[in-house]
């Protein structure tokens, strides 16, 4: 349904659409955070082992607990995979990711394959690490960019509308982003993610507020709605 103009429009309030997904739940409250460190931090920290370690880039342990906690957080909240994810040893979870960063870029697939042997790493948690580690060419699998990755005018669905995380999920979804990110010519896999989770975001809790407005609490929208329905009530009984 998004075309690329929503798109765009939709890329530039992402800001805006994480405040929104934060304050749906509480277990989302922290992830305009997350999503920075995300981002910023952790890549920067990668990028700075690759240099300096003679092993290259790796996650350590408590990395990739608080990327899973991201991933979580932007999507749908399943906390037994946060404490599964953190029973892998550390020893484990540095040398599949040295291991899988090393192939990336001549076997993603492969790569892919390696991070899925972690216990609690699938192939949407494979996809986040390997997004974080190549976010030129390799797209996060959320269920917002899954469901529209190939949906590209009004009334048009994408054909992953049924979302499953497997790895032939994967490479249909992998394929579909290549396919829309140069047909319509965006700068990376990170910009059209972005941008198609946060077009969904916005049609599922509403349009982000601009800098002037009050930013929206799901939980006093859901509030107000409800005191709102009680004095409808409260009117009729009187009227009749």
């Amino acid at each position: 349904m998004p075309s690329r103009t929503d798109l765009v429009a939709a890329l530039a309030r992402y800001p805006q659409s994480l405040v929104l997904r934060a304050n749906a739940s509480k277990s989302s409250a922290d992830l305009v955070e997350l999503d920075g460190w995300y981002r910023g931090a952790l890549r920067e920290t990668l990028k700075k082992r690759e240099e300096e370690d003679k092993r290259g880039a790796f996650l350590e342990k408590e990395e990739l607990v608080k990327l899973m906690r991201w991933k979580l957080a932007r999507g749908k909240w399943r906390p037994r995979l946060q404490d599964l994810v953190a029973q892998n040893p550390p020893s484990e979870i540095e040398s599949s990711t040295v291991k899988a960063f090393e192939i990336v870029d001549s076997d993603s697939a492969a790569s892919l394959a390696i991070l899925s042997k972690l216990k609690a790493v699938g192939p949407a948690t494979a996809a986040a690490i390997l997004a974080c580690w190549r976010p030129e060419v390799e797209p996060f699998m959320s269920d917002e960019a899954m469901e529209n990755a190939e949906a590209y005018g009004e009334g048009e669905a994408g054909s992953l509308s049924k979302k499953e995380y497997t790895v032939k999920a994967w490479q249909a979804y992998r394929k579909q982003m290549r396919d829309r990110l140069k047909q319509e010519k965006w700068a990376s896999m990170e910009e059209l993610e972005k941008a198609l989770w946060s077009w969904a975001v916005e049609r599922k809790y509403g349009q982000a507020p601009t800098n002037d407005e009050e930013k929206p609490i799901a939980g006093k929208k859901r509030k107000s709605e409800r005191g709102a329905a009680e004095q409808s009530k409260k009117s009729k009984k009187a009227s009749s």
